[in-house]
């Protein structure tokens, strides 16, 4: 019987990309006259993956089954990937591959009897010799279990070299089933990535992928990089298929600026895909004029990410193990990469906090010097976004080797992330695959910091201008006063478990209010009138767009203005920009600016008084849109037009509403 490949993506609810070796194995067994499929567990919903699965088995009929179980989050993925293939075959030969799958091989095999082989590393040559019926101990790469029940290694190693890479497709969509699904998904994130090689140049102490983790879950000691022909063909390949690329390999940034040449020269590929770049370096004007000139940058926004990891210029330079950016040069080349692209980018930047070398100090000024940074591009009108996430404790990674006793222990890395994924680990949620926190960190300390985090995230979404106007006004001093704010709700294990399920924000910005009321901070003048303002706008924010009053017949009805969801304050706080200018130019007390904001179930409209004085004033009386247009048209400084769309959107969302009847 003619040896078919059905190659499994194991499905994580965090992921549901294909690792790109997929594509490229699918290809080289199709070369060799193999039949050979992908099928993506990860594009449907849960409870239709079983079905799916056995129907694509029964289908297919292949006598080879392979999981791709490439990223950490997908090990239960796999196991249950597993289980379907024996509940159709208790025989059909199953292997596994990626980075985790060989990371764990031997004990993998210990573990989970329902599987036959790991390869490890390049998985090109073994797969096709394991289809061909080679004896296992003649095939590279390869761990398997014997008749005898014992695990063994292949004293063979293979690596692909960059002429056999060049000759395969990474780009065929082909033997992908439902590919048009899986496009369609990856392009409502970063779009489909592109494979320029293998390996890695930098040795990043928290990343799978460095190259000390290729090292040691690949046998890899230096990248291997594709050619430019060969990277171009499979651009060509994909046209039919998306518009929206990503690139994040930038072990050679001239190689990587001779593809842009080369794209930008080509007739059928210049300006036709839409780029998303995740940048190793920074980016100089030379890449920036190539960029510019390769991709569709006006079909969207192009997404640019950096990962500093942290604040601290020594510190990134240890976490990254070599030469770095610092955060100023950083700051500068966004300001660069913004103009160069008149404003029309996003900008995403990347910190992550637990990493082994900070202890509790530094990780309380790193909160601080975080939001400040996010804080200058603000201030800077950048387009940029700010995360700070959990560190992701990547398997073969430095930090996964040296911060535990058992790393290939894959019982225990498994239970470890089902506690993880059951809420059980830690007392706080987490937003990564964070299995390893630092043990000289005291858990004490962890819930206060872990509580702090998630609030000013939570006002970071909701009470966006306030936030960045104590910023302003008081620089991170003020953080120190929000943590013993926050505090009582942590003393008891009730009361925590629920601040970390809904932080009461509401009642915190209550109390942080009278704390720096009291407190021996510079005193902001309008902080009452801010904090009434930042109310408000949350209490909105927690309401449902979808109470939003059923229209009512208005034609001829006196109505008034629902009093209740008007607020009038000293300045415009939702024109953030202009207001932190003032607050520069008038040393923190700019002059009072009379603002009204009709707090709306779709957002919040702020207009001056003077403004709101000669129109929607009216309606503090029981007055007919005939009679309040009459009287409205004489006003020669409102914009007609303007003025009748937001009319009709106070009426649509019950800013106005029937008089009440005498």
């Amino acid at each position: 019987m003619a040896a078919r490949f059905l190659l499994v993506n194991c499905a994580s609810p965090y992921f549901f990309y294909i690792p790109m070796g997929g594509f490229g194995l699918c290809d080289a067994l199709k070369q060799q006259g193999m039949a050979a499929r992908l099928f993506n567990p990860a594009l449907y919903p849960e409870a239709e993956v079983r079905d799916r699965l056995l129907a694509v088995l029964a289908e297919f009929a292949p006598t080879h089954v392979g999981f791709a179980c490439h990223w950490q989050e997908t090990v239960h993925g796999l196991l249950a990937a597993l289980a379907v293939v024996r509940e159709w075959n208790s025989t059909v030969p199953t292997l596994a591959g990626g980075f985790t799958a060989a990371y764990f091989a031997e004990d993998l095999l210990r573990t989970v009897a329902e599987l036959d082989c790991v390869v490890t590393g390049d998985p090109e040559e073994p797969v096709a010799h394991l289809l061909q019926g080679r004896p296992p101990a003649d095939i590279a790469n390869l761990v398997w279990r014997g008749q005898d029940g014992a695990i063994r290694r292949s004293d063979r190693t293979w690596l692909i070299g960059q002429q056999q890479l060049d000759r395969l497709a990474f780009g065929d969509c082909s033997q992908l089933l439902d590919a048009e699904l899986y496009i369609r998904t990856i392009d409502t994130k970063l779009g489909f990535p592109l494979l320029l090689g293998r390996g890695c140049a930098f040795d990043c102490a928290y990343c799978g992928g460095s190259r000390h983790a290729f090292r040691l879950h690949s046998g890899r000691t230096r990248p291997v990089t594709r050619s430019i022909a060969a990277i171009l063909a499979d651009l060509h390949r994909l046209k039919p298929w998306t518009r929206i690329l990503y690139l994040c390999y930038e072990n050679d940034q001239g190689l990587v600026k001779r593809l842009f040449r080369a794209i930008a020269d080509d007739p059928h590929l210049q300006g036709h895909f839409l780029l998303h770049y995740g940048a190793w370096h920074l980016l100089d004007a030379e890449f920036l004029e190539l960029y510019r000139q390769a991709f569709a940058c006006t079909l969207a926004p192009p997404i640019i990410e950096f990962s500093p990891e942290v604040t601290d210029d020594g510190r990134r330079a240890a976490i990254k193990r070599g030469a770095t950016y610092g955060l100023a040069s950083l700051e500068a080349n966004i300001r660069a990469i913004a103009a160069a692209f008149g404003g029309r980018v996003r900008i995403e930047v990347f910190f992550s906090r637990y990493h082994p070398l900070l202890d509790a100090a530094e990780l309380e000024r790193e909160a601080g010097a975080v939001l400040l940074f996010a804080h200058r591009m603000v201030r800077q009108g950048l387009p940029v976004q700010v995360c700070s996430d959990h560190l992701s404790t990547d398997v073969a990674s430095r930090y996964w080797e040296e911060c535990q006793d058992r790393p290939r222990d894959f019982a225990r890395f498994l239970a470890r992330k089902t506690q993880l994924d059951e809420g059980r680990l830690y007392p706080f949620p987490v937003d990564n695959l964070c299995l390893l926190m630092p043990d000289h960190l005291p858990p004490t300390f962890l819930i206060r910091h872990e509580a702090l985090l998630l609030v000013l995230e939570r006002l970071e979404r909701w009470w966006r201008e306030p936030l960045h106007i104590l910023l302003a006004c008081l620089g991170d001093r003020w953080l120190s006063e929000l943590a013993a704010t926050i505090e009582p709700w942590l003393k008891e294990q009730g009361s925590r478990t629920a601040f970390f399920a809904e932080p009461p924000l509401a009642a915190v910005l209550e109390a942080l209010e009278k704390r720096l009321v009291a407190g021996e901070l510079p005193q902001i003048p309008f902080l009452a009138d801010l904090f009434r303002f930042g109310l408000r706008k949350l209490d909105r924010a927690s309401r449902s767009a979808s109470t939003h009053p059923s229209p009512q017949d208005t034609a001829s009805a006196s109505l008034v203005l629902d009093r209740e969801r008007i607020g009038i304050h000293q300045q415009d706080y939702l024109d953030l920009p202009a207001l932190l200018q003032r607050l520069d130019e008038f040393d923190r007390n700019p002059p009072y600016r009379r603002t009204v904001c009709l707090f709306l179930p779709s957002g919040i409209v702020a207009m001056p008084h003077a403004l709101y004085r000669d129109t929607f004033r009216r309606f503090e009386r029981p007055l007919t849109l005939a009679d309040y247009r009459k009287a409205v048209g004489r006003e020669a400084r409102i914009d007609p037009k303007q003025h009748d769309l937001l009319l009709a959107r106070l009426l649509d969302e019950g800013l106005l509403i029937p008089a009440p009847c005498p």
